[in-house]
């Protein structure tokens, strides 16, 4: 993964230590969820989050989400995605566009409701 999770050392950095006094500030913002699951948020990044939780979070740590999650770049350089084949990584082409429709392409003569020439 390409995330670092620094919500710890963003507690560290304001003096909040514990899981559960985190979990209090939480609840003053009206984020009611159980210690346990904080200790979760906490030591471990999660697959999503609530974004009332991201917004509390960064009010109490006095921080932009991207001072919690913080971005790491891939070892692949951009030289070698823009040299990549679709085939080196499995990707198979996608569905041919239809072709538009040519005016030459659209009857001069259609029938109407009551089966007369419509021109």
């Amino acid at each position: 993964m390409s995330f670092q999770w620094r919500l710890r050392e963003k507690m560290a950095e304001k003096g909040i230590w514990r899981c559960t006094d985190l979990t209090k500030l939480l609840n003053t913002y009206g984020i009611n969820i159980s210690a346990s699951m904080v200790t979760r948020i906490v030591d471990k990044m999660p697959e999503r989050i609530n974004t009332k939780v991201l917004d509390a979070l960064c009010d109490i740590l006095e921080c932009q989400p991207s001072e919690i999650m913080v971005h790491a770049p891939t070892s692949i350089s951009i030289n070698q995605l823009v040299k990549a084949s679709g085939e080196e990584y499995g990707i198979k082409p996608g569905p041919k566009p239809k072709k538009k429709t040519k005016t030459s392409d659209i009857p001069t003569n259609i029938l109407g409701p009551k089966g007369d020439v419509i021109r």
